[in-house]
């Protein structure tokens, strides 16, 4: 990021001038307040992984250090009413409000979303609960699942044995 502030170019200077440093000087004030706040939001890059019957959620920092994991096994209990199989899509619903939760606990504000391998209805609902959520803002959505160039080579298809001579029944 290139400022330019009394004919001084700060990506230039000697001195490693940080955010603490150009309050502390009162280079920020007026126009420049803008890109204080803007340094001021958390960011964080959310991964989503999803297998067959689970969805794991990687809070990372813009860094990329981990800061929290989750899965969709340890959100709380939901009242299954009709005794259905585990819905997947609650789970990730579920997993979304607590990711949620915990990044707005730590103070991350703007989040990167990856979508990573994985086809099911879960990450779905992780993202669906993530954008509900107040104080969240979803800057930017990869989808990184790979997509058959032509598919897979076919199985070897089973020949059946003619018969010849025909069954002669008694």
């Amino acid at each position: 990021m290139l400022v330019k502030i009394d004919d001084t170019n700060l990506l230039f200077n000697s001195v490693k001038m940080s955010v603490s440093n150009l309050v502390t000087e009162g280079v920020v004030d007026g126009q420049n307040k803008g890109l204080f706040k803007s340094l001021k939001e958390k960011k964080g890059i959310i991964l989503i992984k999803s297998t067959k019957r689970n969805v794991f959620c990687t809070l990372l920092d813009t860094d990329e250090k981990k800061v929290k994991t989750s899965c969709s096994l340890r959100v709380p209990s939901y009242e299954n009413e009709y005794n259905e199989r585990e819905n997947l899509y609650t789970r990730g619903l579920l997993l979304g409000n607590l990711i949620g939760n915990k990044a707005v606990e730590l103070g991350y504000t703007e989040f990167m979303i990856f979508l990573g391998s994985g086809i099911n209805k879960g990450r779905r609902g992780v993202l669906r609960g993530l954008s509900k959520k107040k104080g969240i803002k979803i800057t930017f959505l990869s989808l990184s699942t790979r997509s058959p160039h032509n598919g897979c080579r076919p199985v070897k298809v089973r020949r059946k044995k003619f018969r010849t001579k025909p069954k002669v029944s008694r």
